[in-house]
């Protein structure tokens, strides 16, 4: 397998919103319903407008109203509050939004995504000193922890996304604990020190990477793993999550997750 390259935030909370985003209502025109019954609102048409944070938008329908948990008539996905982000800060790395659905085909060997995770793999080296690193290679992506002693170096993979050429989409395997929005205290309170935080916004980023909806992809994963399973995802069967297609296959001791384009 040719190997590419292997080196070293969240998106910024949105603490003040204008009155008229936050009174935004959610539109219930029909949608298509793609499988676990999820509703999809696609190429809907409006304006774009400003928010009071920088680089955030809402987008504005002729009725007035704003757009929540669909995708533009340009292709970007507005959450579920009714915001876009034109870029995502994951692990100090800008992720930009993408307005499509990135497919095994489309990605080549990665190269658009390396230069995102060179800069992650930075903040993983200072605040980790090594215990993980990210390796790209022409069809996968790894997360591993590394342990080094005086006679060897051990590599243990944690986290990863292959091409899956079958349905031009990717496996995401999981094999370590992943701690969604937890903070583990320190000295320092508030320090970030989990390494299964760490391992959470690997999964993020790499969601970003590939969706535009990225948090919707990474935290239907991330329920299922911990099970609570919020996005009801199923075995051996798909189930729409944003702009992407999901399904659990078992696996011993790791979790499977297939994920494709839902449109």
């Amino acid at each position: 397998m040719k190997k590419i390259m292997k080196k070293d935030g969240l998106l910024k909370t949105l603490k003040t919103v204008t009155a008229a985003v936050m009174s935004a209502a959610l539109l219930t025109t029909a949608q298509p319903v793609f499988a676990g019954g999820t509703n999809i609102r696609m190429n809907v048409r409006g304006s774009w407008v400003p928010t009071a944070v920088p680089n955030v938008l809402a987008y504005q329908l002729s009725d007035g109203s704003f757009l929540q948990d669909g995708f533009t008539i340009d292709g970007y996905y507005v959450n579920k509050d009714g915001f876009w982000a034109s870029a995502y800060n994951i692990l100090g790395a800008w992720v930009p939004a993408r307005n499509s659905w990135l497919a095994a085909d489309q990605a080549g060997e990665f190269e658009t995504v390396i230069p995102i995770l060179k800069n992650a793999q930075k903040k993983l080296t200072n605040d980790l000193h090594g215990w993980r690193v990210i390796s790209v290679y022409s069809n996968h992506i790894t997360l591993s922890s590394v342990v080094t002693s005086e006679k060897q170096r051990k590599k243990t993979t944690r986290l990863a996304m292959y091409k899956n050429p079958s349905f031009n989409g990717y496996t995401i395997q999981v094999c370590t604990p992943l701690s969604g929005d937890e903070h583990e205290m320190t000295e320092d309170a508030g320090e970030w020190t989990s390494m299964a935080l760490y391992d959470y916004q690997v999964l993020r980023l790499l969601c970003f990477c590939v969706s535009r909806s990225g948090d919707k992809l990474a935290r239907a994963i991330y329920s299922s793993w911990d099970d609570t399973n919020s996005e009801n995802l199923k075995v051996n069967e798909w189930v729409g999550v944003g702009d992407t297609m999901v399904r659990y296959v078992p696996s011993q001791g790791a979790g499977l997750y297939e994920i494709k384009a839902i449109f």
